[in-house]
């Protein structure tokens, strides 16, 4: 038995499909026009044939492709209100949830977090967003190396190295000597709100 997927995407989509499928347990051929090229917005046609013995695997195997097309499309097509939709669990940078809601808040970009689904809905196209959080990513990794206590202390500094582009370590001593911070243990701790420092450095 078989069953037959066609759709309609773009290279980009039709690379992100073919990635995702890779790694399910399907058994299918995958056939398509897509030039794996620069040009990831050129659209071509994708055919997509699920093998099997039993109905009932096949039926599922064609629910579960569905359901990736649709989230994949989601992540690069805007919706009626001009939102696109980003699952954490896809993203390609590990960052603190809070870290990447927080920098939304900042910049004032219109978006909705379903956290039931560890979905965020955005107006930022995909190139945009993946930006962002590839520099605060880069600036937590370089964060690594200073013994900082909790998350939320993480995240300021993080935040506050991206929007001033101050260093980290000017930070911290600027936020130890306004007593933000303090040292205990070897480790920079909160000392106050975390509302007074982001008055302070984003509200300046």
């Amino acid at each position: 038995m078989k069953k037959m997927i066609s759709v309609k995407a773009t290279n980009r989509e039709i690379m992100d499909i073919c990635k995702e499928i890779s790694k399910m347990d399907i058994d299918c051929s995958i056939e398509s026009k897509a030039a794996y090229t620069e040009e990831l917005n050129g659209v071509s046609t994708l055919r997509i044939k699920i093998y099997g013995y039993d109905k009932n695997k096949i039926m599922e195997d064609h629910k579960n492709i569905m359901n990736l097309i649709n989230r994949i499309h989601k992540k690069y097509n805007p919706n009626s209100k001009g939102l696109f939709e980003y699952y954490l669990s896809d993203i390609k940078y590990p960052i603190n949830k809070n870290l990447i809601l927080d920098a939304l808040k900042s910049l004032k970009i219109n978006f909705i977090y379903k956290e039931d689904e560890n979905l965020i809905k955005c107006s930022l196209p995909f190139d945009k967003f993946n930006n962002i959080l590839k520099e605060l990513y880069d600036i937590n990794t370089e964060l690594s190396f200073v013994n900082v206590g909790s998350k939320p202390v993480r995240n300021i500094i993080v935040l506050v190295a991206y929007f001033t582009k101050k260093d980290i370590d000017d930070i911290i001593d600027e936020c130890i000597e306004k007593e933000f911070f303090r040292i205990e243990n070897d480790k920079i701790v909160l000392n106050k709100d975390i509302n007074l420092i982001k008055k302070h450095f984003l509200n300046e």
